[in-house]
């Protein structure tokens, strides 16, 4: 999406119009119910967050999972959403699907609350979640130290199955464990 483009927002699109528009990184953007949403890049505090997230789990997925940020992904809805989950694992057989990643490959979504997000991050993406059938939902805080709510999808809806700070050992989608003090070095605190 180029700057040029941005003149000529509309409402109602399909998921394949909205990832065949052009590649425009200075704001994130996100289709719901068919509109274009633009929200700004995340702060460095977040974008460290889930880039030391990333290097905890990536090393301890087994194969046939693949740790991604920052990717569009279709929730498959009857009205067209595509969200940016901060970090997801997926079944990596997704890798070798043509267009946006689908929310059926998904098998873990996180979100990392900004001030901004935090009705978006942890009232309406799970229930878009919930509703697209993703099993497991990792909702982060940072302030006053890095928590993680982990919720698991049972009978359509998410119910909280763990809070955790200074430590998380989770078992779905497979065991994890994560070092939530070493997330967000002293410097952001």
């Amino acid at each position: 999406m180029t700057a040029a483009w941005r003149d000529d927002m509309r409402c109602f699109y399909t998921v394949d119009e909205f990832a065949a528009l052009p590649e425009d990184n200075s704001m994130r953007f996100e289709l719901l119910n068919g509109c274009m949403v633009a929200s700004p890049r995340p702060l460095m505090p977040h974008m460290v967050v889930i880039a030391e997230l990333y290097v905890q789990l990536k090393p301890q997925l087994p194969d046939g999972m693949l740790a991604v940020t920052e990717i569009d992904l279709d929730l498959q809805l009857t009205r067209p959403v595509v969200r940016i989950p901060d970090l997801v694992i997926l079944d990596v057989r997704a890798v070798r699907k043509p267009g946006i990643v689908k929310a059926e490959d998904v098998l873990l979504a996180v979100e990392v609350l900004l001030p901004s997000s935090v009705r978006t991050d942890t009232k309406i993406k799970p229930l878009q979640y919930a509703d697209a059938g993703i099993p497991n939902l990792w909702v982060v805080g940072l302030r006053p130290s890095v928590t993680v709510t982990v919720h698991r999808l049972v009978n359509g809806n998410y119910e909280k199955s763990q809070h955790a700070e200074h430590a998380l050992l989770a078992h779905d989608p497979c065991e994890l464990r994560v070092d939530l003090d070493s997330l967000l070095p002293a410097m952001f605190r």
